[in-house]
């Protein structure tokens, strides 16, 4: 015979069988979320520049900034972003070692110790090959002797990154202590990121000329 259904049965049921539906409902939760995260769509490498800083990034202006580059100036482009990177004496150096060994992101705002650390160990790329790159501190008179170094393997000296302090505008946007811009050899979009650090670069060159010119 069979029990009939009715409010007391089921609350009986309930009591002792309530953990099989939760059980139930966290699987298909699970499954969905496990589709989604499989199946969503994600930019191709090489239609994305990320700009990774180890330090302080103001995303009231860094976000529109970058967003206006990429919608008239890098329109080929589906995402440019900037993110934060831990500043933790433990985990920070762990996290920013394994983030440029997998090469996320492309252009990085170090502080001077990690810089230099980086740029002795071969995991920047040399700018000084990117004569557009060079000839916008030329005409402005600017020395960029600070960010030439030594790497520890080869011997050779070459330009591994660009002093935050050459370019106020910029810092006003993105901080790190000591700050110097490069980019990583494990860049999977380096056409792109040299583009990117250029205009950072402009911008970042004519937002101080404009200030020394606006001081009376």
């Amino acid at each position: 015979m069979k029990t009939p259904v009715n409010a007391r049965t089921l609350r009986q049921h309930l009591t002792y069988n309530w953990w099989k539906y939760l059980l139930i409902f966290a699987i298909a939760f699970g499954l969905v979320d496990l589709l989604y995260t499989v199946t969503a769509y994600r930019s191709p490498r090489d239609k994305t520049v990320g700009v990774y800083v180890y330090g302080y990034v103001n995303e009231n202006d860094m976000k529109p900034y970058l967003d206006n580059i990429r919608e008239t100036e890098m329109a080929d482009m589906e995402e440019i972003n900037a993110y934060t990177l831990t500043m933790d004496d433990t985990y920070g150096p762990m996290q920013l070692m394994t983030y440029i060994a997998a090469g996320e992101g492309d252009i990085y705002l170090l502080t001077r110790d990690d810089f230099l650390n980086n740029a002795m160990s071969g995991s920047l790329l040399p700018l000084e090959n990117d004569k557009e790159l060079l000839s916008l501190f030329d005409d402005a008179g600017i020395n960029l002797q600070s960010g030439w170094r030594r790497e520890a393997e080869t011997g050779e000296t070459h330009l591994y990154g660009i002093p935050l302090d050459k370019l106020p505008g910029l810092s006003k946007k993105i901080y790190a202590q000591d700050g110097y811009l490069s980019v990583i050899v494990t860049s999977g979009n380096q056409e792109n990121a040299f583009k990117l650090l250029r205009i950072l670069c402009r911008d970042g060159i004519a937002a101080s000329a404009e200030d020394a010119a606006a001081q009376p």
